[in-house]
């Protein structure tokens, strides 16, 4: 148990760290869990997230009454384990595996953005089990999902592919199958059941992709799905062992609300927030040989439920927002189950010869101050600047790579790096030869001699805002009757200084100075035209290639 109770403990004095001055190390404060952290045993065949774990409040209603009342829902031990010195791991505990290539961990935080993270310099949050891969492995500051919300950045961390890219072969597919079963059933009474037709047809596409677990399938891996996953059943992504078995039309119909999280994972949700038992019986299964395994809890993803034991360290801060403690004590919940997950690993011989990666599918912007409890929109959203926005927090999330004593520590600021660039960084570790139409790159020699041959200056992409009646700056729309708002899509140039978006159907941008203005306040664009027309350009160059 490298990252569980015991160790922390002992690295740094209390289960949490880095915090107000009430939380910082004292060795004659225990917060809970000193005897051992408990964990449910108990299977559930389906997980609605309608109603939470703590019986609190709905999907459409997502704000937890204060007290919470958890009930005792786990409720079996964490095996004990002996432990070496602070920060070293068990070296008296035998590995199954000691050689061929690295068995691959992802760890994908829902929601969690930049800079929530105790090893980032945030003295708000409780991430110790976190801090310590980025203390002990190497972390990079600038890095970015591919997207701004979650579906696409999942496809583009299974497939390797930009989203645009993803969506039109997706697209295309999906149009091909509906033409073979005859288009879409005239039966379908009602738009909505049309529309979610045509998206089972356009996930189920996946399995015509060379996905990240069929690549690895080359090289002897076994891989396993938890968490959120968008594709229906975990075997349409080619993996060999899941948690999401799949859905229906006709099942998200019946639904209602309930049926977005069916869809986004259903039973794999249940990972880190009620279970981690399918892990542990498939490393126990598996350690022996190299795995894959995908691990991407629903945390702090809303509904932001936390238990008590977790709340209790933010409840009575006066400096903090409720909606911040709500949401600082989920992301509490998702630490936890990260040492879980280490604890699951080294339990069954796996820790020693394991990559662990660990990004965000999205950014977030909730500020201490800030409350959102009253106001759906933001809360659900992390703020006006976070999920779905056109902001920098909106896809901002720290890389972090840990491997025992094979990957030094190394706190890197100097390279852009994109959620493209982690299949072929899985796959060189891997000893699978990278697809030339993957757009990304290896970080592996950033992560072995701290530098790479030909860094990118400067990072493209495409955003859609989501956010019900906000325009591309986030400002509130009068006239929007639409509850989802007016898609706008636009595309982002983002280098170490400048933010640019750029919204070509009606020529709007607007330019942020990050180095001076990081909360993106000031539009620097009029003062700046020589730098928006060569933004542009470059943004053009790209769409050439992956968006023509």
């Amino acid at each position: 148990m490298v990252f569980g109770v015991r160790h922390v403990q002992q690295r740094y004095g209390v289960i949490f760290h880095a915090t107000s001055k009430a939380f910082r190390p004292n060795n004659n404060i225990v917060f809970g869990f000193r005897v051992g952290v408990l964990f449910i045993a108990v299977s559930f065949s389906q997980l609605s997230f309608c109603t939470s774990i703590d019986g609190g409040y709905t999907s459409q209603s997502p704000v937890a009454s204060v007290p919470f009342d958890f009930r005792g829902a786990y409720t079996t031990k964490l095996p004990n384990a002996t432990h070496n010195v602070a920060g070293r791991l068990d070296r008296t505990k035998a590995s199954k595996r000691s050689s061929g290539p690295p068995n691959l961990v992802l760890i994908i935080a829902d929601d969690l953005g930049w800079p929530y993270l105790g090893v980032l310099g945030d003295n708000n949050v409780m991430t110790p089990n976190l801090d310590l891969l980025g203390t002990d492995g190497a972390i990079f500051s600038v890095g970015h999902s591919s997207s701004n919300i979650c579906a696409p950045t999942l496809r583009t961390l299974i497939s390797g592919l930009y989203p645009v890219q993803y969506e039109r072969r997706a697209f295309e597919i999906a149009k091909a199958r509906i033409a073979e079963v005859g288009g879409i059933p005239k039966t379908a009474d009602n738009s909505r059941k049309r529309a979610l037709f045509k998206k089972e047809y356009e996930t189920a596409a996946i399995e015509q992709f060379n996905t990240l677990p069929k690549m690895l399938k080359k090289n002897g891996y076994v891989s396993h799905q938890s968490g959120k996953w968008w594709e229906q059943s975990y075997r349409h992504g080619g993996f060999t062992y899941g948690m999401t078995d799949g859905w229906s039309w006709e099942d998200l119909v019946e639904q209602g609300d309930s049926g977005f999280f069916t869809q986004m994972g259903g039973w794999g949700n249940s990972i880190g927030r009620t279970t981690m038992t399918p892990i542990d019986e498939f490393l126990q299964e598996n350690a022996h040989r190299p795995f894959f395994l995908w691990f991407g809890p629903s945390l702090p993803h809303s509904p932001l439920n936390p238990p008590h034991r977790f709340y209790k360290y933010f409840e009575s801060r006066s400096e903090l927002s409720e909606s911040a403690k709500l949401y600082y004590a989920n992301i509490a919940w998702f630490d936890w189950s990260v040492g879980q997950l280490i604890d699951n690993l080294e339990k069954n011989g796996a820790l020693h010869n394991t990559l662990i990666v660990y990004l965000s599918d999205n950014g977030w912007d909730q500020e201490a101050d800030k409350e959102y409890i009253e106001d759906y929109l933001n809360l659900a959203n992390g703020g006006p600047k976070g999920k779905a926005s056109f902001f920098d927090t909106a896809f901002r999330t720290p890389f972090i790579f840990y491997w025992p004593d094979k990957i030094k520590p190394l706190k890197d600021d100097q390279h852009l790096v994109n959620a493209i660039d982690i299949a072929p960084t899985l796959l060189d570790y891997a000893g699978v030869a990278i697809p030339r139409e993957l757009p990304g790159y290896s970080l592996r020699p950033v992560l072995e001699r701290g530098s790479l041959k030909d860094p990118r200056t400067f990072m493209v992409g495409r955003l859609t805002n989501h956010r019900a009646g906000t325009d591309f700056r986030g400002q509130i729309l009068s006239n929007s009757d639409d509850p989802m708002g007016v898609k706008v899509t636009a595309y982002y140039r983002r280098d170490h200084r400048w933010h640019f978006v750029w919204v070509p159907s009606s020529n709007e941008f607007v330019l942020y100075d990050l180095q001076i203005d990081p909360r993106q306040i000031i539009d620097y664009s009029p003062k700046s035209p020589d730098l928006v027309e060569s933004f542009k350009a470059d943004i053009l160059s790209w769409r050439s290639t992956y968006d023509p």
